[in-house]
């Protein structure tokens, strides 16, 4: 009877805490300056100058960003048929060496379980979706090849969170 006991006691402790999880609260700006940060360390490991952060290309990138977030896409051509290219002109923005974008789209949550149509998440930190995001790129040959192109000299980094808790983030380069 007294295992009984415990045992119900435990199960009381682990859906209590559960229950307690809150949703994070991730500041954009900060997540972005967070992903700078760790593309310059991709950058200085392997002995390329730091990328300056450039506000009106992070605007550009930012605004891509929740464009994908409300409309529900996840691409580098827009669905009005927009490129990278011709977003960021029409912004009244220009590189002379080039323009690359690389973008990710990431979670606010690991993993979810049901349990008595309850939802649980597995939250992930601000640090978790920065780090998950530049690996990812570091394991993909062409977001890889942006992230060490030595001509680029400046970034702009955007990120917007959808209703679903999809992260999307947009890093543009240019040169």
């Amino acid at each position: 009877m007294r295992f009984l006991g415990v045992l119900i006691t435990m199960l009381v402790c682990v859906h209590s805490a559960s229950a307690l999880q809150r949703k994070p609260e991730i500041r954009v700006l900060e997540l972005e300056q967070r992903i700078h940060s760790l593309i310059n360390s991709e950058r200085r490991a392997n002995d390329l100058e730091p990328l300056l952060f450039d506000d009106g290309l992070s605007s550009v990138a930012r605004a891509n960003s929740r464009d994908m977030a409300e409309r529900g896409f996840f691409d580098h051509v827009n669905p009005d048929g927009r490129n990278p290219k011709q977003r960021a002109f029409l912004a009244g923005y220009t590189c002379r060496k080039g323009l690359a974008e690389n973008i990710y789209q990431n979670n606010l949550y690991s993993r979810v379980t049901t349990t008595n149509n309850r939802r649980s998440y597995d939250w992930k930190s601000m640090e978790e979706i920065a780090a998950g995001s530049v690996r990812g790129w570091m394991h993909s040959a062409g977001h890889r090849r942006n992230i060490l192109e030595a001509t680029y000299g400046r970034t702009g980094i955007g990120a917007a969170i959808a209703a679903g808790g999809e992260v999307y983030i947009t890093q543009m380069f240019c040169g």
